[in-house]
């Protein structure tokens, strides 16, 4: 199913609707993004994904919900980065720094659709392929890259595979910066009663800019410390520098395994299990979410944010991986999200 997504850009914009009995899901050609995920309960379909139903008003909120974010997710500290003997400067979107890929970053890009019969607005399907082309110099990046992602159901699951291929090296970090709240998105109601576990023993503490010091701390006795189930809202507002520094959870934990995290709501017995081949999970807890979304004026802390990506500022910290991607050399990563019931 195809419904209008109103204007971008003087631009026609559409979302594509992909199900498959156990969840119905909307993707925006706009920034490839996910504007609603549907999950089937004894009592019917309940949206866990607050959207938007307009593309002026989802990117003037500036809060990327659902976008693929690229080229690099997350920050990247002075805006600029060394590869090859080389200074790369970057556009600057916040303060002196590059956020998500720049001002013109890929979630406000028209990803062409590339699903066979995905045109006419009785198109039915469970997989939907969009590709975007990103030519060298794109907000200072190097390297023309061709991006395909690829959304597909299978069972209760939503996969998502992103792969990339450049001319020339350069960074790539990809991500869906879908919100959640599994008790049922809606614009008012706080997120914070949702049960969440990190797969982590260690976060990243951040400094001024909210980029990360270098540092990997221990998760055990702080606020950050989410290897056993606990509400979101436990310690969200206790005296603690990083969360004093972040106004909330804004932060990025290092993943033991591919079991990223387990997150379930008590009230709609709805369960998120999300599973990532990439090294970290930013845990953002919508402290300052806002916009006029499908569902009213988005309160902060409506929804929440998981999303797995490479750590933040690894372009310019020795002791992170860093996101490379060689000439030539195509690169993929996988996110899924599996639900249930508690």
């Amino acid at each position: 199913m195809i419904k209008s997504f109103g204007e971008w850009r003087g631009k026609p914009a559409h979302i594509y609707e992909i199900s498959n009995g156990s969840l119905s899901v909307g993707i925006s050609d706009v920034g490839a993004a996910v504007q609603y995920i549907k999950v089937k309960t004894p009592s019917g379909f309940t949206d866990v994904c607050p959207g938007f139903d307009d593309a002026g008003e989802w990117a003037k909120s500036g809060t990327y919900l659902g976008a693929t974010v690229g080229r690099v997710a997350n920050r990247i500290s002075g805006a600029k980065f060394s590869l090859g003997g080389k200074m790369y400067n970057l556009s600057r979107n916040d303060g002196q720094n590059c956020l998500h890929g720049g001002e013109d970053g890929f979630d406000k890009r028209f990803f062409k659709v590339l699903t066979e019969g995905a045109q006419g607005d009785d198109w039915r399907g469970n997989m939907l392929q969009l590709s975007l082309f990103s030519p060298d110099g794109d907000m200072g990046f190097p390297g023309n890259l061709n991006l395909l992602v690829t959304y597909k159901l299978e069972g209760s699951s939503l996969g998502i595979i992103y792969n990339a291929r450049s001319d020339r090296d350069t960074l790539w970090a990809p991500t869906c910066h879908a919100y959640f709240n599994l008790d049922g998105a809606s614009a008012a109601v706080s997120s914070c009663g949702n049960i969440l576990r990190i797969n982590a023993d260690c976060f990243t503490p951040s400094g001024a800019g909210l980029t990360p010091t270098g540092e990997e701390r221990r998760v055990e006795g702080t606020p950050f410390d989410f290897r056993d189930f606990r509400a979101i809202g436990e310690r969200i507002d206790e005296k603690d520098e990083q969360l004093a520094i972040a106004g909330g959870y804004d932060h990025n934990f290092v993943l033991r395994g591919e079991h990223a995290a387990c997150a379930f709501s008590r009230e709609s017995g709805i369960k998120l299990d999300i599973y990532t081949d990439m090294p970290g999970l930013h845990f953002y807890s919508g402290n300052f979410l806002g916009g006029n979304s499908a569902f009213g004026a988005l309160a902060p802390r409506a929804a929440y944010a998981l999303e797995a990506q490479f750590f933040p500022d690894a372009a310019n910290i020795p002791s992170f991986e860093k996101p490379l991607l060689k000439a030539g050399e195509g690169q993929t990563y996988r996110i899924e999200y599996k639900f249930g019931r508690v």
